[in-house]
């Protein structure tokens, strides 16, 4: 039961998103459940360090996609390699042992890119999305009103789901600004799963995600060129199908259809065993009566061979073959079988989008985009076509565009290439456009705060070095004035012809020996300031201090008269100088085979400079930062 503060909260949150308080959205804040997912604010944030080599990896029913480019800048991309792996249905990927296979199979695909971000795609089955519009609040009330607004409609466990959102933009509604947002709830352990079976594998993921957000990821890309401001994605899969619509390239509704290939194969599967009026035997003169009744009795069909009849009739070619024949099969009948269930994925599609044209401002949806094993077809995609009312196309993520380019030859197969279009998403996906279900929004805040952090450090060492320099002119300027008072006076005592004796000459080295002890005593002064000035310029970009300590004693004592053992005073000895020391402790980022190579160099250029000795490391050790591992260490220097 919740606490009765947590209820106060809650109504004063309600009360809140009533009156529609439009204050400016700036970076969204923590959320308040226990345990919830990410945050993704209007303004998206990506991972730092981001990788030139991402591979997108699609597990279907029966086989693994895999794509893999090369981010040449943030908007070009270059396309190496693609593959389809098939795997054994004996072991599917719900299998603890599927690591097994997924190791040998990334390993030759990574080739020697095995550092590479690899983005995966979960089910979507089971990741409830939800687009509604909330009044437009204070940032820090953001996230708690999207959590709140999605718990009304959809209430869910946050122990067991992973909830996360992305505001889409502002709007403007009924005399009022609001914000468009999108978001979903993803099983936890099917995350977890996901993730811990490609670290066993040796290929840590970067991110998972799911088909719809691929797709997005594809328009955002401009993969796929939408001119129109709706378009749909139908994704025709085995068991399920799904249709996603995107406004300006972001995904606003997300259903799952139960019929697919699957349930166009059963319906052949029917006809062919129990319509035997509809099939028309073949009888001539020479017909091998023993022959006709073999075929009478392979009307038993399984799955599979309904699958042989549909994709060898409807697909690209069209072999026929004699059992085909004998039972009067052709394209026109194949589709005719297959018509009724395809039929009622169309009537879904159809219900889908007008629905989201009735709560969507009449939106028109202006291009449905088709990928599948089907899409090959031309009847089927006519059908839809015509069904729907509306333009379909086959989507191809292999197409060349000026900012992308395939170095490798393209499939031949249109069925082929719409089938690469998740993992091409995911080969193309980023935190700043896709979704992340392992970048949660404590990992985004930290990063963001870290950012923060950075920033104030940076500006902190460049108000530090202003002031170094501002004082450096105004030593200058100093020393030109006492030079010109010098000046004078030697030109005034000229005047005056006076004559050398030894008190005028230990006077005046009285007076260059007060001057020594006041410039040793500016210098001692300001010794930190060149302590921190040497090691900031001499740290490479790859390696962030953590703590700078400095321990800096005195000036040495001068010299003590030493006693002998009769306690008479005998030559004397110089006291010992207090040890100058600088420790350094903090992290080396890069490739993980060369952060001990880099801690070295580093170290290195630390010596060679003429205010340390030697250094020496005192501790060091592997550790994360967000997904990436870097080597903490802790050095200690002798100041010369």
């Amino acid at each position: 039961m919740a606490k009765q503060d947590e209820i106060s909260s809650t109504e004063r949150l309600l009360e809140l998103i009533r009156t529609e308080d439009q204050i400016k959205l700036e970076d969204a804040e923590e959320l308040s459940p226990k345990r919830s997912g990410r945050l993704k604010s209007k303004v998206r944030t990506s991972i730092s360090f981001k990788k030139n080599i991402a591979v997108g990896v699609d597990i279907g029913y029966d086989d693994l996609k895999l794509v893999k480019v090369r981010r040449v800048s943030d908007r070009n991309y270059e396309m190496l390699e693609y593959a389809r792996v098939p795997f054994d249905l004996k072991i599917p990927r719900e299998n603890p042992d599927f690591h097994q296979f997924l190791r040998p199979t990334l390993a030759e695909f990574c080739g020697p890119h095995r550092n590479a971000d690899i983005w995966c795609t979960i089910s979507s089955a089971r990741v409830e999305t939800r687009h509604f519009r909330i009044p437009k609040v204070a940032a820090r009330q953001v996230p708690n009103a999207i959590y709140w607004t999605y718990q009304r409609e959809a209430a869910f466990d946050e122990d067991e789901k992973v909830f996360d959102f992305e505001v889409l933009g502002e709007v403007q509604e009924e005399q009022s600004v609001k914000l468009d947002v999108l978001a979903y709830t993803v099983p936890l352990d099917e995350v977890t799963a996901l993730k811990q079976m490609f670290a066993k594998a040796g290929f840590p993921l970067s991110g998972i995600s799911i088909v719809p957000f691929a797709f997005q990821t594809l328009l955002r890309t401009r993969r796929v060129e939408a001119s129109d401001q709706f378009v749909a994605s139908l994704y025709i899969g085995r068991d399920w199908s799904r249709i996603d619509i995107f406004s300006g390239g972001n995904l606003t509704l997300s259903r799952g259809i139960k019929a697919g290939v699957r349930t166009m194969m059963e319906a052949l599967k029917k006809e062919i065993e129990s319509n035997s009026k509809g099939l028309s035997l073949v009888k001539s003169p020479n017909e091998d009566v023993g022959r006709m009744r073999a075929v009478k009795q392979k009307r038993k069909l399984d799955l599979e061979a309904a699958q042989g009849y549909f994709f060898g009739y409807i697909h690209e070619s069209t072999p026929v073959d004699s059992e085909g024949k004998d039972l009067g099969i052709n394209e026109n009948r194949v589709f005719q079988m297959i018509q009724p269930a395809l039929e009622r994925l169309v009537r879904q599609v159809e219900r889908t989008i007008r629905h989201y044209a009735l709560n969507y401002e009449n939106a028109r949806i202006g291009k449905i985009y088709i990928s599948s094993g089907v899409t090959p077809h031309q009847r089927i995609l006519s059908y839809i076509e015509e069904e729907l009312g509306m333009p379909t196309e086959v989507l191809n993520p292999f197409q060349a565009s000026s900012n992308f380019l395939p170095v490798v030859p393209v499939p031949d197969s249109m069925s082929e290439q719409s089938s690469f279009a998740p993992a091409m998403g995911m080969a193309l996906a980023d935190n700043s456009r896709t979704p992340n279900f392992l970048f949660t929004y404590k990992d985004k805040r930290k990063t963001v705060r870290n950012q923060r952090i950075n920033r104030m450090v940076f500006a902190s060492f460049l108000l530090l070095m202003a002031g170094c320099v501002g004082l450096s002119f105004w030593q200058e300027k100093i020393i030109r004035d006492k030079e010109a008072k010098k000046q004078q006076l030697v030109q005034h005592l000229e005047q005056y012809n006076l004559r050398v004796d030894k008190n005028l000459i230990l006077k005046l080295v009285e007076q260059i020996r007060e001057k020594n002890r006041s410039d040793q005593a500016i210098g001692n002064k300001y010794l930190n300031l060149a302590v921190i000035s040497e090691v900031v310029d001499l740290t490479p970009p790859n390696v962030r201090l953590l703590d700078i300590t400095t321990r800096l004693g005195p000036l040495p004592a001068k010299e003590q008269p030493e006693k002998d053992k009769k306690g008479k005073k005998g030559k004397k000895k110089p006291a010992e100088a207090p040890s100058r020391v600088l420790i350094l402790e903090g992290i080396v980022q890069g490739d993980r085979l060369m952060l001990e190579s880099a801690l070295t160099a580093y170290l290195l250029e630390l010596k060679n400079s003429r205010l340390f000795d030697q250094p020496n490391i005192s501790s060091k050790s592997f550790e994360f930062s967000g997904n990436n591992e870097v080597l903490r260490f802790k050095a200690q220097l002798n100041l010369i």
